[in-house]
């Protein structure tokens, strides 16, 4: 399969504090929805198809094992998950977009 024809999957949930929005005892999960399409806007910049789902209304768990795997072990801090061809590229924050295109690259 060439890379014009892999399909890049963001699994991700909208940014929401589990403990509220002034809570010290643990940070915000998921991301905004700016953060969402700045990632989605960079990936299809390498000429790929994205495709974002939801995961905070997860219907996806017999089509993505491996997704839910990751959910299980690492919680919701693991989001973003995302995949190239249904295979695993990266999981949870990185240290920016760019750290992010490379990974997904590797597995291109």
């Amino acid at each position: 399969m060439n890379e014009e024809n892999k399909v890049i999957k963001i699994f991700t949930m909208k940014q929401e504090f589990p403990c509220g929005p002034k809570s010290s005892c643990c940070g915000p999960v998921g991301q905004t929805e700016e953060e969402i399409s700045e990632l989605k806007n960079a990936i299809e910049g390498l000429g790929l198809k994205v495709e974002i789902f939801d995961v905070s209304d997860f219907k996806y768990e017999l089509l993505y094992p491996k997704v839910l795997d990751v959910l299980e072990k690492f919680g919701w801090g693991a989001i973003p998950v995302i995949t190239v061809d249904d295979e695993l590229a990266c999981i949870g924050q990185s240290a920016g977009i760019n750290e992010t295109l490379a990974e997904i690259k590797k597995k291109l």
